[in-house]
């Protein structure tokens, strides 16, 4: 008799043309069409018993009032409980602001139900592996160009009782960002587009769902990206952290963080990059009954300022904006979650917000120590607090840390989100490599 089971669904959440966009804050009106359609895609699992749904979003973050809602119609209409609805978001800049629910003809958090729902009607018995692949040259470190980026590839396959896919989850650390400011067109940028390939080459109805790692500071490396770096003008980091090639008041310098002109041939070609490596993963992985179980779990962790915490400015351009109210002293609960999967070791960790580099490398590196053949860290995950960076980052300043001061974060928040999860982990680790 089977004890582990999982189905995957899709349900297509396109918004309306003419709606406001969210990614840039240099959009000068709302988009002018549609380039390619919008999907949420969901996998459940059962074993034991428990039932897990695994929400991937083409978006670029779901906040948490919207969470809540999601969690709501999946618990509601997919029996799975809310506390084990694990919602993350692609990150694309080309989609739809989370919060205006004029977007849709029916509420978002349907929409995402609907995916729930054929998921658990083609619950079948399954077989589960996973193993990494690397994706090589194609992100740039958009803080510090010599500084690393994660080029590691998760892939999670899972197979019906035949041996045949009935679908992927992966996750990869690159900013959805090859369509700049200047594109109208609604787009899943080029996550979407790798889907589609991924989808088009398993056939049937097999679905790949993708998720942002830590790319809080990874931009894509497209063509255009490396003329620039070779065409001899110096080159500003995002938030002019670092210069390179120049003087800094050099009136022709370029910005990474400048992703005008990104073209729809670019993010396809990234795309393609990044399909080619999970088809050539999956191929590799052998997967197995996950009979001994699934589980998860959430903390709190607090991200307020401690009083020995620095104080760092607001800077100009967020005078502008409306600062969340708080008091001096107020704690400030973030949620992370964890999912795991016995058996194959697999953990995910998620983080309402953008997660650096340095801290999922971090991360992934202690949970394979911990006996986890599998870790995955999961940015945009369950909510939308901005930037999380971690405390190193914060001498440095630039647009990613001050957002955090915004915030008032602190830049201890990566170090206690450890902390917390460290006997999470612990307790789900009983089977070691």
């Amino acid at each position: 008799m089977a004890n582990f089971y999982a189905g995957f669904g899709r349900q297509e959440i396109t918004p309306r043309v003419g709606g406001r966009m969210v990614g840039y804050g240099n959009r000068s009106h709302g988009s002018e069409g549609v380039h390619d359609r919008l999907m949420a895609r969901v996998m459940v699992w059962e074993a034991n018993g428990q039932r897990v749904a695994v929400c991937s979003v083409e978006m670029c973050y779901v906040a948490e009032p919207r969470i809540e809602a999601i969690r709501a119609a999946v618990a509601r209409r997919a029996r799975v409980p809310a506390e084990a609805v694990f919602v993350c978001t692609t990150h694309t800049h080309s989609g739809p602001h989370d919060a205006d629910a004029d977007n849709w003809e029916r509420p978002l958090a349907e929409l995402v139900a609907d995916a729930a729902e054929q998921a658990v009607a083609r619950l079948q018995p399954a077989h589960i592996g996973a193993a990494y692949g690397a994706l090589l040259n194609h992100s740039i470190n958009r803080r510090w160009m010599h500084y690393p980026v994660d080029p590691a590839i998760g892939v999670i396959r899972l197979d019906d009782a035949t041996g045949h896919p009935l679908g992927l989850f992966t996750n990869y650390a690159c900013h959805a960002v090859v369509l700049g400011y200047d594109n109208y067109l609604i787009s899943g940028d080029w996550p979407g587009h790798a889907a589609r390939l991924i989808e088009a080459e398993l056939g049937g109805d097999a679905i790949c769902l993708f998720s942002q790692g830590g790319c809080g500071d990874v931009n894509p490396l497209t063509d255009a990206v490396r003329a620039q770096m070779v065409s001899g003008r110096p080159i500003h980091a995002l938030g002019q952290v670092s210069t390179y090639h120049g003087a800094p008041d050099d009136p022709t310098t370029w910005n990474i963080g400048d992703r005008g002109g990104g073209t729809f041939a670019e993010s396809e070609a990234l795309g393609v990059a990044f399909s080619g490596e999970v088809l050539r993963v999956m191929h590799s992985i052998r997967t197995v009954d996950a009979a001994q179980g699934i589980w998860t779990r959430h903390v709190m962790v607090d991200a307020a300022l401690a009083p020995e915490d620095p104080r760092g400015p607001i800077p100009e351009m967020m005078l502008t904006v409306e600062r969340p109210e708080r008091r001096e002293g107020q704690a400030l609960p973030l949620e992370v979650m964890a999912l795991g999967v016995h058996g194959p070791g697999i953990i995910m960790v998620g983080e309402p917000g953008e997660i650096f580099t340095e801290t999922a490398v971090a991360f992934k590196r202690d949970l394979h120590l911990m006996g986890y053949t599998m870790p995955l860290v999961v940015g945009y995950a369950n909510g939308w607090q901005t930037y999380l960076p971690p405390a190193s980052a914060f001498p440095d300043g630039g647009y990613e840390v001050n957002w955090a001061r915004f915030m008032g974060f602190s830049p201890q928040f990566q170090e206690r989100v450890w902390v917390a999860l460290q006997p999470v982990a612990a307790g789900g680790a009983t089977h070691p490599r």
